[in-house]
C-alpha cells in the first residue's frame, strides 16, 4: 500500500489554520441559512398577510363601532323627539336631556372617545373637550380653529347630503389634552332630521396605528431574539469546529470533526423549533397542516378556542370542526381561492369540542417551499363570539325600548310589514291596536318619572300577557303601546283581546311598595278594511285612540268613515301647509286694540292668516294645532315677529307709533334661542323695542315657569313688554303669576259670550281686581255688543286702566288699513 505523502510541519501548521478557518466559515454559513430563511418566511408572512390583514379588520371594527354607537343615539334621540310630540315632556326638554346624556357619554380606550353634535346653525353645539368652541360660526372664526372647523362642517355636510343621510369620514382633530397638536380620525357622521342635528363620534387612527405598532415590535423583537439565539448557537458551533479544524491534523479528526459540526446542526434544529414556539404562544390560534389537509400542529390559543388538545387533532383534517352553518359551497369557494390566490381570508363559523357554534376570523395561506409546490397551510383564527355578542346586545338596543325592553317603533314598523304581506297573501285580517294610557302626564308630574316608568313597565308586561302572542307588544314612546295580532281570526275575537288587554290594566298597580290605579283607551283598525299600508294602520288606529280618550277613555273606538274622513282633510292639510310656508302664503292682520279708560286706540294685536294658492281661506284654529305638531310653529312664529317689526317700521315712518302685540307659542318660548333670536329679529329690522308686545298662554308660561321668567326678563330689559293671553282659561299659578315680569292681563273671550251669568261676572270682577293689584294693565278679548261693554264697565274699579279688543269697534285689518281706522272716529259704543 503505497503511503500518503507527508506534510511539511509547516505547512501542516498553516494548512490546519486555513482548514480551521474553513470550517469556522462554512459551519456559521451552514447553520445560520435555514434560521434566516425560515425567519423571511416568517416575516414574510407577518408582514405581508397576518398585519395588513388585522390592520384592516381593526379599522373596520373601530368604524362600525362608531356606526353602530351613532345608530344607538339616533334611536335615543327619536324617541326624546316623540315624546315631545307627544307632549310627555315638555318642548326643549328632550334636546336638554339629549345634550346632558350625551355630552357624558365615553368609550374607548382610557375612556378618551366622546360624541358630538353640530347645531341647525352651522355651529358645534357640544363638545365635552371643546366647549370654547360651542356656538362658535366656524365662517366668522379666526386662527387656526376657524380653518379648522370650517373644513371640518364642509365634510361633514356633504357626508350628511348622502342618500343614507351620513357615513365616514376622516379628518384632523385634537388630542384632548393637547390642543396644539391635531391627529387624524375616522368618524361616522349622521343628520338627525327632526332636530337637524348631525351627530357624529370617532376614534383618533393613531390609536389604531399604535396597536398594530406594538404587534410589529414584539415580532421584530422576538425575530432579534432568534436570529440572536441562533447567532450565539452559531457562533459557539462555529469556534468549536475551527478549534477541532486547528487541531485535526490527520484526516481522522478532519472526518470527526465533521460529524460533530453535523450533530451541532441537528442541536440547532432543535433551537430552530424554539423559535416556532413563539407563534405557537400567539394569542390568536394558529393550525398548520400538510399539503393534504392533515393537522400537523396547532398552538395553545387554537386549543383553548376549540377545546380539542394537540393529542385530539393532529392527524384529523379540519373537517371535524365544520358547524351546520354553511353549505357545500361556501367550503368549494374556499378551496378554490386557495388554489388560485394561495390565501383565502373571511368570517366561518365552526364548532367547539362541547358542540357550541362559535363565529371567528379565519385566514388561510399556503405555504411554498423550495421546489415551488404547496407543502404547508397555515391557518390564523381570530374568536369572535364576544364582537357578535356586543354586536348582537347593540342591535338589541337599536330596535327594541330601553325601558320596557318591547320592540321599538322601527323593529315593529317591520314587522307590521311583512305582517300585512302575509295576510295579503294568504287574504287573512290583522289587527292594529293603539293604547295609551289616560291621563299619563298628571302621573309623572304628581308622583314622578320613577314612579311613572314603573307604571310603563308593569303595563308592558300586562299587555304582552293579555296579547297572548309572541312580540305583538312594541312601545312607541310616552305612553303608548302598539298591538298586532296576525292569528287571523274574526273581529269578535280581536275586540275580546282588546276588551282583555285594557281590563289588565285596571288592576291596581304596585310600585315602590304603593298601589295606583290607572286607565287605558285603544283604537283598533283592522287590514285591510281600515288601511293597507303600516302607516295608514298606524296613523287611524292613533285617531281612533285619541276619539276614545276625548270620549272619556278607559274604553276603545273603532275607526269609521268619518274619522277617515277627517284623515284625509288633515293629510291634505299638513300637506299644504309645509308647501305653504315655503310659497308665501301667510300673512299679518291686525285688530285693533282701544283703551276703555282714555277711549283711544292704543295698539294692536298682529294676528296670523293663510290663504291657500287657490283663494280659499283656512282659519288658525286649524292650522296652528298641525304647525306646532309638524315643528313649522317656529317658522311661523319666526314669520309674524320679522314681519310685525318691520310693519311697526313702516308705521313709525308715517308717523304712527303703534305698539305691536304678536303671540309666542309654548315651543318658540321654550327655546334656549328664542332671547337671541327676538333681539336679533328687533335689531336687524330696526324696530323699537318699546312698541313690541308678546303675548303668551298660560299653557305655554306653566311647561316651564321658571325659564319662562328668565325669559321674560332678559327681554324686558330690552324694553319689550309681556301679556298673559288667554287668562282664566288655563290652571295658573299664582305663585308664580306674580313674579312673571308682565304688563298685561288679556282675558278669554269665552268669559266676555257668558258675562249674563252671575257666576262668570264673579270670575271676571276677581281677575280684574287681581290684575289690579299687581299693577296690570288688563284687557278684554273678544267684546262684540254695547251690553258686553256695559257690564265691563260696571265690573272695572275707576280709575283702572282697561282695554277693549273686538268685533264692537273693528275686525282686524289689512296693514294698509290701520293707518285709516287710526286716523277715523271710534264709533259711539261707550
Amino acid at each position: 500500500m503505497a503511503e500518503r505523502p507527508k506534510i511539511p510541519a509547516d505547512n501542516m501548521v498553516q494548512a490546519v489554520q486555513s482548514a480551521g478557518e474553513r470550517v469556522f466559515l462554512r459551519t456559521f454559513l451552514q447553520t445560520m441559512a435555514p434560521v434566516s430563511l425560515l425567519l423571511v418566511i416568517l416575516f414574510a408572512v407577518i408582514f405581508g398577510v397576518l398585519l395588513p390583514l388585522l390592520e384592516k379588520s381593526h379599522m373596520a371594527e373601530k368604524r362600525n363601532l362608531c356606526r353602530n354607537l351613532i345608530l344607538v343615539q339616533l334611536h335615543y334621540l327619536d324617541a326624546l323627539h316623540r315624546e315631545e310630540l307627544a307632549g310627555k315632556i315638555p318642548p326643549g326638554e328632550g334636546r336638554v336631556r339629549a345634550l346632558t346624556r350625551i355630552r357624558s357619554l365615553r368609550f374607548g380606550e382610557e375612556d378618551k372617545d366622546y360624541f358630538w353634535i353640530l347645531g341647525p346653525d352651522r355651529t358645534l353645539l357640544m363638545h365635552p373637550y371643546r366647549p370654547d368652541l360651542e356656538g362658535v360660526d366656524p365662517d366668522t372664526a379666526a386662527g387656526p380653529d376657524g380653518f379648522i372647523l370650517r373644513q371640518l362642517f364642509d365634510r361633514i355636510e356633504t357626508t350628511v347630503s348622502s342618500p343614507e343621510g351620513g357615513g365616514i369620514m376622516d379628518y384632523q382633530w385634537h388630542f384632548k389634552d393637547e390642543l396644539n397638536t391635531l391627529a387624524p380620525k375616522t368618524s361616522y357622521v349622521a343628520l338627525f332630521k327632526p332636530w337637524n342635528w348631525i351627530v357624529g363620534t370617532g376614534v383618533y387612527i393613531d390609536d389604531a396605528e399604535k396597536s398594530i405598532a406594538a404587534w410589529k415590535m414584539r415580532f421584530v423583537a422576538a425575530g432579534l431574539l432568534s436570529i440572536a439565539a441562533a447567532g450565539a448557537v452559531s457562533l459557539f458551533l462555529s469556534l468549536r469546529a475551527a478549534l477541532l479544524g486547528k487541531k485535526a491534523a490527520r484526516a481522522a479528526l478532519l472526518d470527526r470533526s465533521l460529524k460533530e459540526k453535523t450533530l451541532e446542526l441537528a442541536r440547532s434544529e432543535s433551537q430552530l423549533a424554539l423559535i416556532t414556539q413563539i407563534y405557537r404562544n400567539a394569542a390568536e390560534g394558529i393550525m398548520i397542516t400538510d399539503a393534504d389537509g392533515r393537522i400537523l400542529e396547532v398552538n395553545r390559543a387554537f386549543s383553548a378556542i376549540t377545546g380539542y388538545g394537540p393529542e385530539e387533532i393532529i392527524g384529523k383534517t379540519p373537517d371535524m370542526l365544520k358547524s351546520d352553518k354553511h353549505g357545500p359551497d361556501f367550503y368549494r369557494e374556499m378551496r378554490d381561492a386557495l388554489r388560485k390566490d394561495g390565501h383565502w381570508s373571511g368570517e366561518i363559523w365552526d364548532r367547539r369540542k362541547n358542540g357550541e357554534a362559535f363565529p371567528s376570523r379565519l385566514n388561510i395561506f399556503a405555504y411554498t417551499g423550495e421546489e415551488r409546490n404547496v407543502s404547508r397551510y397555515i391557518g390564523v383564527y381570530q374568536d369572535l363570539s364576544e364582537l357578535h355578542r356586543s354586536r348582537d346586545l347593540l342591535q338589541h338596543e337599536v330596535n327594541h325600548d330601553g325601558l320596557t325592553g318591547l320592540p321599538n317603533r322601527f323593529l315593529f314598523h317591520d314587522r307590521l310589514a311583512l305582517a300585512i304581506s302575509r295576510s295579503r297573501e294568504k287574504s287573512r285580517i290583522l289587527s292594529v291596536i293603539m293604547i295609551g294610557l289616560d291621563r299619563f302626564g298628571a302621573v309623572n308630574k304628581t308622583l314622578g318619572y320613577p314612579v311613572g316608568d314603573g307604571l310603563l313597565q308593569e303595563a308592558g308586561k300586562r299587555l304582552s300577557e293579555a296579547a297572548a302572542e309572541p312580540g305583538a307588544v312594541a312601545r312607541f314612546g310616552g305612553d303608548e303601546f302598539v298591538v298586532l295580532l296576525t292569528w287571523g281570526g274574526t273581529y269578535s275575537s280581536c275586540l275580546r283581546v282588546v276588551e282583555r288587554m285594557l281590563a289588565s290594566l285596571r288592576n291596581p298597580f304596585s310600585v315602590g311598595g304603593q298601589s295606583y290605579r290607572i286607565t287605558a283607551s285603544a283604537g283598533v283598525t283592522f287590514y285591510p278594511r281600515d288601511g293597507e299600508s303600516p302607516e295608514e294602520l298606524l296613523q287611524n288606529a292613533s285617531l281612533s285612540m285619541e276619539r276614545a280618550k276625548r270620549e272619556g277613555g278607559n274604553s276603545w273606538r273603532l275607526f269609521t268613515e268619518d274619522l277617515d274622513r277627517k284623515v284625509q282633510h288633515r293629510m291634505r292639510l299638513e300637506s299644504d301647509l309645509r308647501r305653504a310656508v315655503d310659497a308665501g302664503e301667510f300673512h299679518l292682520f291686525y285688530q285693533p286694540k282701544v283703551s276703555l279708560t282714555e277711549r283711544k286706540i292704543i295698539g294692536a294685536e298682529a294676528l296670523m292668516r293663510w290663504t291657500a294658492g287657490d283663494g280659499s281661506s283656512i282659519p288658525p284654529d286649524e292650522f296652528i294645532p298641525i304647525a306646532e305638531e309638524i315643528g313649522a310653529i317656529g317658522t311661523l312664529g319666526a314669520f309674524a315677529l320679522e314681519s310685525a317689526c318691520r310693519q311697526s317700521v313702516e308705521w313709525s315712518g308715517m308717523g304712527l307709533d303703534i305698539p305691536v302685540a304678536v303671540n309666542i307659542s309654548a315651543k318658540q318660548i321654550s327655546s334656549e334661542f328664542f332671547v337671541r333670536d327676538v333681539l336679533e329679529t328687533v335689531g336687524r329690522t330696526g324696530a323699537n323695542p318699546f312698541l313690541l308686545h308678546l303675548e303668551i298662554t298660560e299653557s305655554a308660561f306653566m311647561e316651564n315657569p321658571d325659564h319662562a321668567q328668565k325669559v321674560m326678563a332678559e327681554l324686558g330689559e330690552a324694553g319689550i313688554r309681556f301679556s298673559l293671553d288667554d287668562f282664566g282659561t288655563g290652571f295658573s299659578s299664582l305663585a308664580k303669576l306674580r313674579l312673571l315680569p308682565i304688563s298685561e292681563l288679556k282675558i278669554d273671550r269665552s268669559f266676555i259670550l257668558d258675562l249674563e251669568s252671575d257666576k262668570t261676572r264673579g270670575v271676571v270682577s276677581t281677575m280684574i281686581h287681581l290684575a289690579g293689584a299687581l299693577h296690570l294693565q288688563v284687557t278684554f278679548e273678544g267684546v262684540e255688543t254695547k251690553a258686553q261693554m256695559e257690564i265691563l264697565g260696571s265690573l272695572v274699579p275707576e280709575g283702572m286702566e282697561t282695554a277693549i279688543q273686538g268685533y264692537i269697534f273693528s275686525r282686524p285689518l289689512p296693514p294698509d288699513r290701520v293707518p285709516q281706522f287710526f286716523a277715523s272716529e271710534l264709533p259711539d259704543v261707550f
